[in-house]
């Protein structure tokens, strides 16, 4: 049953076309997926759907009717809910005050919302602590409390603006559970993502192309999405090995010796994001008591709280930082001494010099010039800073590489660790998803 419908629908931002003449619906029980790269124009449809935003021209058919949304809250009286790319949750609230916050049964009462959200978390398979803050979950568990919020209300239609491309791959699955009991009750699901695995497992395919939709036959294999987005499907680097540039004894105490050579993209797959989060700190000097921290970068305060301690360090970088749900991190390291040290307990200050910040992992790609459509963002001062960076530094640190990345910024990324290799650099792929072990040379695995 056909139960919302977006006709000729236009938008325009400082003069450029965003969306044109866009036809798009949506039938209940069923899993719709707006396929398309980042910045083609998917998280606006999402917008416009849920009153977020209003359109330059076109219509919107609700049951039937055609409906005028002003506002979210017009969205949601109807009975539309939305999950988007910006942060929605208030981390010094507990988790049952952000649950009902905006419900209109906000409570006094937190013994009645906590046990209320006790009931509601655990229908949907969630086993948190109603009365814990927000800011105690992880980045993933924050991403399904926000889908879970958005599905309480029992919407008719739920709009999901790129969530899955900020998940590891066990928390797809988790989220994927999520979408199907929300579809098995009959309500519409639209999910707006460049991730080639969930378009497959649409039961419709939209794809957002020249700012405009078009509707594509499912299924669809990995390969055909792949060529239809200009991504490639071979991404694998060969081995190229140098003499060793770094080794640190024990790192972090879990009995892991890390080793790295010139020319090698080590991917080291972390049990947890405890354990990507325990290697970070141990290799920035993040926490003080590790027993063996290793001073390899400058402090910075809140590695893993969005994109760096000490703010953005250009207009860039203020842009991902205010428009990025998540994203991977990059350091770059460069090193006083061309040979190899080796971290026991103890590693004197002398040997690093590194004055880089923490960055996103796309606003160093744009940076470098391997991403398009960041024109006016990406100044010509930062693009030549970029590049006097990546010739200096010996050694790239990544965090969760893949976050908020779609398959053509992958290629960029490939391009760039490619660089790193063949220039006899090294790189350290700290990370919980298996994905990129495909484009390192060698992989490791650290667990408790």
């Amino acid at each position: 049953m056909r139960v919302i419908e977006a006709r000729g629908i236009e938008k325009s931002y400082g003069g450029k076309k965003v969306l044109k003449a866009v036809d798009l619906d949506l039938d209940s029980g069923q899993l719709t997926v707006l396929g398309g790269l980042n910045g083609s124009g998917k998280s606006t449809i999402i917008k416009i759907l849920s009153g977020d935003i209003s359109p330059d021209n076109g219509e919107i058919v609700f049951d039937g009717k055609r409906v005028e949304l002003r506002s979210i809250v017009d969205a949601r009286h109807i009975g539309i809910s939305a999950v988007y790319q910006e942060y929605m949750l208030v981390p010094d609230l507990t988790i049952a005050e952000n649950i009902f916050l905006g419900s209109g049964k906000f409570s006094i009462s937190r013994k009645k919302m906590n046990q209320e959200s006790s009931r509601l978390l655990k229908e949907v398979g969630l086993e948190y602590e109603p009365s814990a803050k927000v800011s105690s979950l992880s980045a993933d568990d924050q991403s399904l409390l926000e889908f879970a919020i958005a599905a309480f209300s029992e919407p008719k239609v739920l709009l999901i603006d790129d969530l899955f491309s900020v998940l590891n791959s066990s928390y797809k699955e988790r989220l994927l559970k999520m979408i199907n009991d929300v579809k098995n009750r009959g309500a519409s699901v639209l999910v707006a993502t460049p991730d080639p695995e969930i378009m497959q497992k649409a039961d419709r395919l939209f794809f957002i192309e020249n700012s405009t939709v078009v509707d594509l036959p499912v299924p669809l294999d990995r390969g055909e999405i792949l060529r239809r987005i200009g991504a490639s499907n071979d991404r694998s680097i060969p081995p190229s090995e140098g003499e060793p540039l770094i080794e640190i004894g024990n790192v972090a105490g879990t009995g892991t010796d890390l080793e790295i050579s010139r020319g090698e993209l080590l991917h080291v797959f972390c049990g947890s994001s405890e354990i990507i989060r325990e290697l970070t700190r141990a290799i920035t000097r993040q926490d003080p008591f590790s027993e063996n921290a290793v001073p390899i970068f400058r402090e910075a305060k809140s590695f893993f709280e969005r994109f760096g301690s000490r703010g953005p360090s250009s207009d860039a970088e203020k842009y991902f930082s205010a428009t990025l749900k998540n994203s991977g991190l990059v350091s770059q390291v460069m090193l006083k001494k061309a040979r190899s040290f080796i971290s026991t307990k103890k590693l004197r200050r002398s040997y690093i010099l590194n004055k880089e910040s923490v960055v996103s992992v796309k606003s160093f790609l744009a940076g470098l010039e391997e991403i398009d459509g960041f024109a006016g963002i990406v100044s010509d001062e930062d693009v030549k800073l970029s590049h006097l960076r990546f010739e200096a530094c010996d050694l790239y640190v990544f965090v969760r590489p893949l976050l908020g990345l779609d398959p053509v910024s992958i290629d960029a990324l490939v391009r760039v660790l490619r660089d790193i290799s063949v220039n006899s650099k090294a790189a350290l792929v700290l990370t919980d998803e298996m994905e990129s072990l495909s484009f390192c040379t060698r992989g490791m695995i650290v667990c408790r």
